[in-house]
């Protein structure tokens, strides 16, 4: 699977990048055989204005053609990531039963 981070007015640490990959790896990886691409979009909204402004949004190409996407805002990214990692983790879960049934 090819793991594409961007971010937009947002600083990227180093911690803040691993921790991406590796909650992306841990919400994925399962999947591997599925998924073509993923991108994690990270941004902070507001910029110095500070409040509840971290938004992620998840995209992951399958390799069956379907895109799936969710988002998540909240004050702090590192919650932002782990929920948007979670919910996509769910969803390529989903299509992917819906594929076997079939």
């Amino acid at each position: 699977m090819e793991l594409e981070i961007r971010r937009q007015n947002v600083r990227l640490d180093e911690g803040l990048l691993e921790h991406i990959e590796r909650q992306m790896g841990f919400a994925l990886d399962q999947f591997n055989s599925w998924i073509s691409h993923c991108s994690v979009h990270v941004e902070d909204v507001n910029g110095t204005k500070g409040g509840v402004d971290k938004h992620c949004r998840v995209l992951v190409n399958l390799k069956t053609g379907k895109t799936l996407k969710v988002e998540d805002t909240d004050a702090q990214m590192i919650v932002a990531v782990n929920r948007a990692a979670d919910r996509i983790s769910h969803a390529v879960s989903r299509e992917v039963e819906r594929k076997r049934d079939h």
